[in-house]
């Protein structure tokens, strides 16, 4: 990730922290500080997902992105990072706008590469933006998560004592993920960030399922 100033990358640097964290515990909410308002960025890219993408994405990856104005998301990506960008399938990374559509978001999550037996670290991250994340406590009611958040997830797995839980707007990346049949260590690493800047990290070693 390119810094332009201290300010910048003593952000980057808490918000680096912050998704280490999110993948030492998977399902549980963290947050990063959105970085501010930049002219040159896309209307597909809020700052949040900017921020976050840019931990991840330099020069000695590759990178996709899934939205109907790919072009600009990926002009500006590759300007600010010096990334090259390829097709979803081939691509590091991807990203996946919060305002992508429903199959756009679950054909970007169905194609990403889930790496070999020999070589899993070769599966890719999908950067799943989103409107709203909410952390349920284990103790609530599955059956009333906070408006926008709609749809309740549950993971288990390593990192998780028992079940961890949280609400999310969008589930299109976990019918996905659940279709591709995927079997550890070979898989994807999907992270959640939303507008205000919540991230949720689902390793491809969990087990994630919508509580109904």
């Amino acid at each position: 990730m390119m810094m332009k100033d201290g300010a910048e990358l003593h952000r980057a640097q808490r918000a680096f922290r912050s998704v280490l964290d999110a993948f030492a515990h998977p399902g549980t909410v963290h947050e990063v500080e959105p970085a501010p308002e930049n002219p040159a960025r896309p209307i597909a890219l809020d700052a949040a997902l900017d921020l976050v993408t840019r931990l991840f994405v330099d020069q000695a990856v590759t990178f996709g992105v899934a939205d109907s104005e790919a072009d600009a998301a990926a002009a500006y990506l590759t300007s600010e990072t010096h990334a090259r960008r390829v097709a979803l399938r081939d691509a590091d990374f991807i990203v996946v706008p919060a305002r992508a559509d429903a199959q756009t978001a679950y054909e970007a999550v169905a194609e990403a590469c889930r790496g070999t037996l020999v070589s899993p670290e070769k599966g890719a991250t999908v950067l799943v933006g989103c409107a709203r994340l909410v952390g349920v406590p284990a103790d609530a009611s599955a059956a009333e998560p906070a408006e926008p958040a709609v749809h309740v997830v549950a993971l288990r797995g390593p990192g998780v004592a028992d079940v961890n839980r949280f609400a999310v707007d969008r589930i299109d990346w976990l019918n996905a993920r659940a279709a591709r049949g995927d079997e550890f260590p070979c898989g994807i690493e999907i992270v959640l960030v939303d507008v205000d800047g919540r991230v949720v990290a689902v390793p491809r070693s969990s087990q994630a399922g919508e509580v109904r």
